[in-house]
């Protein structure tokens, strides 16, 4: 299997994973009897709940596609850090924009998309920010291990 393939498949993996996690984060928030995809008006607009699922899981596996591929840029040694953190940040809003507001979890309006935005860029923002406190600890340690 090709690393691209392989890398397709496990992130298509995990945006299913998590895209689960997220659906019963829902079926809780909204007190459903049974397990639900997203917002009761996002599974009414299907033939039923299990079609809302079936469709709602390939979306997830998109959606993880999308940031398995984005995580490309990071592996190109020859970009700056900042080239690649935009470039990772511009695949990923513009993919997964389009992708939450399929799977219904938030309606296509001005008002919700900022809301949205904001949400994206914090938590784009909070990882970022450990990932590169993570790196620059590694950095450290490696420098230490270099100057023994």
């Amino acid at each position: 299997m090709t690393k691209l393939l392989k890398l397709i498949m496990t992130s298509a993996a995990i945006g299913i994973t998590i895209g689960y996690l997220v659906a019963l984060s829902f079926s809780g928030l909204y007190q459903t009897r049974y397990f639900v995809p997203s917002a009761p008006t996002y599974v009414a607009t299907f033939s039923s709940p299990l079609t809302a699922t079936l469709i709602s899981t390939g979306l997830w596996a998109l959606i993880g596609i999308v940031f398995g591929l984005a995580s490309l840029t990071f592996q190109q040694s020859n970009w700056s850090i900042t080239r690649q953190t935009v470039v990772n940040f511009c695949l990923t809003y513009l993919g997964f924009t389009p992708l939450a507001i399929l799977c219904g979890w938030f309606p296509l309006d001005f008002h919700w998309l900022l809301i949205f935005t904001g949400i994206f860029i914090l938590m784009y923002a909070i990882l970022w920010w450990n990932y590169y406190l993570a790196s620059y600890h590694e950095v450290q340690r490696l420098n230490r291990l270099l100057k023994k």
